[in-house]
């Protein structure tokens, strides 16, 4: 009976250990993966947010302190990566899903009502992170869709889609965009993830500005002007300016005023104004010192834009419920 009760024992310690090392294998294996993603550089940082409030000064900023006009509670839009001022449709803001969404954009009003939903011809959906305004081929009102996202860094080629934008008034919620022009772009130096895209509202020139975590990132911007079919080689950006954005970690969002005069840049915590010198061409903005905008705080703050008459900012975020923030210009 002794023996027999020793081996239960024994039998016992042997599935103990056996469960001990199987959690402590798993805990292992998460911390691993955890590890990895957080050294990913599309990783919302792991800071609390008013350390990082702490260092700006709201004084200093050009705009008033940020106030909710809405929130997005469509369950279709949970993943909110981008927004761009509507320029054929009064109060219109269009929006896009990150990556996982067919490729679809959004027509919402600054409440975050949902008023329509138009299938993009011709498009997938790699991973889509910001969108812009700008001109068409025949200088109509245009929407520029970054497929810009590669967290992998894998991607041979990224792809910025020019589609001609719908117009509400013709009545109906869902539908079809005209057939999009996938403009394919590679980087000089390899492959980025990015997510910002900037459109030159006179000429439809694209910029974009690379998203990192611990280096310096990069701003590009497209050949001009702009072909279609074989990839283009994006140019690296010169600029005063060019070096103190490069320092910014985290970039999540871009955009230009409508009157070409601004460009905004935001990370998830904070943002940055420039300002185009009187006279001179669009690209002088990166010739500009930043100053900064007291961002509000966001579950995961991606998209931002100026309104169509350019006085205020709008701002909103990944993940519902996703408030919809104004900032006045002062």
């Amino acid at each position: 009976m002794q023996c027999g009760c020793n081996d239960t024992v024994m039998v016992k310690a042997a599935w103990v250990i056996l469960i001990v090392v199987l959690v402590c294998g798993s805990l292992g294996a998460l911390w691993y993966v955890r590890s990895r993603h957080v050294a990913n550089d599309d990783m919302t940082p792991r800071q609390a947010w008013e350390a990082v409030r702490q260092r700006e000064n709201p004084a200093q900023s050009a705009y008033e302190s940020a106030q909710q006009i809405g929130t997005i509670t469509e369950r279709r839009l949970d993943e909110v990566s981008g927004i761009t001022a509507s320029r054929r449709n009064d109060g219109v803001w269009w929006v896009h899903n990150d990556s996982g969404d067919l490729p679809r954009i959004y027509a919402i009003n600054s409440t975050g009502k949902l008023l329509g939903i138009y299938r993009v011809v011709g498009a997938i959906n790699v991973d889509w992170e910001d969108i812009g305004s700008g001109p068409g081929a025949d200088g109509s009102p245009a929407l520029y869709i970054a497929d810009i996202g590669d967290n992998e860094k894998r991607r041979d080629a990224v792809v910025v889609y020019r589609v001609k934008e719908p117009d509400l008034s013709a009545g109906g919620e869902s539908g079809q965009t005209e057939s999009a022009e996938p403009f394919q772009f590679r980087y000089p130096d390899g492959a980025h993830n990015a997510e910002a895209l900037i459109v030159d509202p006179e000429s439809g020139r694209i910029y974009v500005i690379t998203k990192r975590q611990s280096s310096p990132c990069s701003v590009y911007r497209s050949p001009w002007p702009l072909k279609l079919g074989e990839p283009m080689m994006f140019e690296p950006v010169t600029g005063a300016a060019v070096a103190t954005i490069s320092q910014w970690r985290l970039v999540t969002g871009a955009t230009a005023s409508p009157d070409a005069g601004r460009v905004v840049i935001r990370t998830y915590f904070s943002a940055y104004e420039l300002l185009r010198s009187p006279g001179k061409g669009f690209e002088s903005i990166f010739d500009a010192s930043p100053s900064p905008v007291a961002l509000p705080l966001e579950q995961q703050g991606e998209a931002i834009a100026y309104t169509r008459d350019g006085r205020y900012l709008v701002t909103t975020s990944e993940q519902l419920p996703a408030p919809i923030h104004q900032l006045k210009r002062k």
